[in-house]
């Protein structure tokens, strides 16, 4: 919606919206002096359709009376509007970047920020750097399907649940250690379905557990094939939490190795932590039991949940799984990097296995490596394959090595 210049004035448009009367006049001229053709307006007159039309650049403050810069960031979303967006505040660093990914997140085109007082000269670096594409949009794919508990229990009698296997390698060595189970559903019309069309209706609905038993059944069993073709791997396999109050799951996971042909220390078995439980005393007691018999235990999505010290002191985990939204921020968000950093310290100091899953580029890669990681998980590596794919997988990963 951003006009070209005119014939008449070629030079680019700036709009600097901004309360403080004197600053605005300082920026202006300082814009006018470069060669711009800047125009001030306050908050509450920014967004109006001849301020849009004829703005190559805005230059937005935050606090503003009336209608401050966020609530400006949402009209100009509304707007349609194209032109480039720098912002310019006193506010925190930590506001201010929340800012900026609002200004993304809504579709703009997000030149940079600027915290005041600053420089003319960082002022024109910034606004005088192309302006950058609008982010992409959300997709447009066709909506997840949603089942009902019959549809899946359906499936789940004519055994139309399959497991794919996701690789982790082992950050120091790059050596294949272990694998992820995970549920898809093999849908004979809507094709191959992943867990989040399914695993809350078969939560709400009781099949949870015939779905678990499935998939750890699988699991364990093509663990053994592995093994017995020379591929000693760990296999990981998620636990409903609706699992924890059955005191007899120890017993019933030591029988589902023993009849598979693996042995408990070949498995890790993953709890959400945002689960916190009817019975405290009886999942301790459970996960503890678990524990005793050579299982090991890792707290999955660490970071998302709740009470998280609490657990880690009470409950006898072995490994700490860190959540993929943190990993995948952590390379160029700070705060993200923070809470890798001291989530990966704690469970180090806590003598805990450390995975880092949703790693997706090679500097993702990177910082696991640099901040010691034990193991990494992720697209970079390997998606999800079926079992007889993971031989393949692992010839291929050898040759990349140079170890074929």
């Amino acid at each position: 919606m951003t006009a070209t210049a005119t014939a008449a004035d070629t030079r680019t448009r700036v709009l600097v919206v901004d309360d403080d009367a004197e600053t605005a006049a300082v920026v202006a001229a300082a814009l006018r002096r470069a060669g711009f053709a800047p125009t001030i307006a306050d908050g509450s007159a920014a967004i109006t359709p001849e301020n849009l039309q004829h703005s190559n650049i805005i230059v937005l403050d935050l606090l503003m009376p009336g209608r401050d810069g966020l609530q400006v960031l949402r009209d100009l979303a509304e707007q349609g509007c194209d032109a480039g967006i720098l912002l310019a505040s006193s506010v925190d660093v930590r506001i201010l970047a929340a800012a900026e990914r609002l200004a993304t997140g809504r579709g703009l085109r997000l030149m940079g920020s600027l915290r005041k007082p600053f420089e003319v000269s960082e002022l024109l670096d910034v606004i005088t750097s192309p302006i950058p594409d609008a982010p992409r949009k959300a997709s447009t794919e066709a909506p997840r399907p949603k089942f009902s508990a019959d549809e899946i229990r359906g499936g789940l009698e004519r055994d139309e649940f399959i497991v794919h296997f996701q690789p982790k390698i082992s950050v120091k060595t790059l050596e294949f250690v272990a694998v992820e189970a995970l549920a898809r559903w093999a849908h004979p019309e809507k094709g191959l379905q992943a867990p989040g069309a399914f695993i809350d209706t078969a939560e709400k609905s009781g099949l949870i557990g015939m779905l678990t038993e499935k998939v750890i059944h699988e699991a364990f069993h093509q663990c053994a094939e592995w093994l017995d073709s020379g591929l000693r791997l760990k296999v990981a396999v998620n636990v409903s939490t609706r699992s924890l109050g059955n005191y007899d799951l120890p017993e019933w996971f030591e029988e589902q190795t023993r009849s598979a042909g693996i042995l408990p220390h070949q498995v890790v078995i993953e709890i959400t932590e945002s689960w916190l439980g009817n019975d405290p005393l009886a999942m301790l007691e459970i996960l503890t039991r678990l524990r005793m018999k050579g299982f090991s235990l890792s707290i999955d999505d660490f970071g998302t949940g709740y009470s998280t010290m609490l657990k880690l002191k009470t409950i006898p985990f072995s490994e700490l799984k860190l959540d993929q939204q943190f990993i995948r921020d952590a390379a160029g968000d700070a705060e993200a990097r923070y809470i890798v950093e001291s989530s990966i310290a704690l469970g180090q100091k806590l003598g805990l296995h450390l995975v880092a899953e949703g790693i997706e580029r090679q500097e993702d890669w990177d910082l696991i490596t640099e901040l010691g990681c034990d193991e990494g998980q992720g697209y970079f590596i390997a998606r999800p394959m079926n079992g007889q794919d993971v031989p393949h997988w692992l010839r291929r990963w050898m040759a990349y090595l140079g170890q074929d």
